[in-house]
């Protein structure tokens, strides 16, 4: 099997799932964004403050091309990885994707509660926070579906929990288990 991508808006738990499942395979763990930031040697905020969303979009999927997937590792995206065509091409073609989601509104208490969202993670919209997040949402979420191998509610089960799910979906009767 090759490299699984994790999927989702923000806050819907792909770095910390993608961190106990990569744990959970002995597999090793990477982060689109904080791949991103060591890579630019700046913020997503930064970045997306002094170039613009566009500038940043090309270097998100530059960076996406980039990775190394030799070790078939688990990634955690960011949230509109998915808005170009050639990155959902480039994750459907080169492993499997496995998509995290929750409601809107669980999503905007979990960003106000996120001391990264503020600092790190830029509006993407004038809007409020919460609408932003449905109006996202509403055009986001087909694509996540349409890529999704697997989809995990994150509502109903935390993210160690939610790894557990995939590696169960993902390895039917294995018996790896965390240690």
């Amino acid at each position: 099997m090759g490299p699984i991508f994790i999927i989702g808006y923000r806050c819907t738990g792909k770095t910390s799932t993608g961190k106990y499942l990569a744990d959970l395979l002995n597999k090793r763990f990477l982060d689109t964004d904080l791949v991103l930031e060591s890579t630019y040697g700046t913020s997503i905020a930064r970045m997306v403050a002094g170039y613009g969303w566009s500038y940043f979009r090309a270097k998100e999927t530059e960076t996406l091309m980039r990775l190394d997937l030799s070790d078939a590792p688990v990634i955690a995206t960011g949230g509109g990885i998915i808005l170009a065509e050639e990155n959902r091409t480039f994750l459907k073609k080169n492993g499997v994707v496995v998509y995290l989601y929750a409601t809107a509104s669980v999503l905007t208490d979990r960003i106000r509660k996120d001391e990264n969202s503020t600092e790190q993670r830029p509006d993407l919209t004038c809007d409020g926070l919460a609408l932003e997040t449905e109006k996202m949402l509403e055009i986001r979420t087909p694509l996540y579906h349409s890529l999704a191998c697997i989809s995990i509610n994150t509502e109903e089960y935390t993210p160690k929990a939610a790894a557990h799910q995939i590696k169960d979906e993902l390895y039917p009767g294995s018996p790896i288990e965390i240690s």
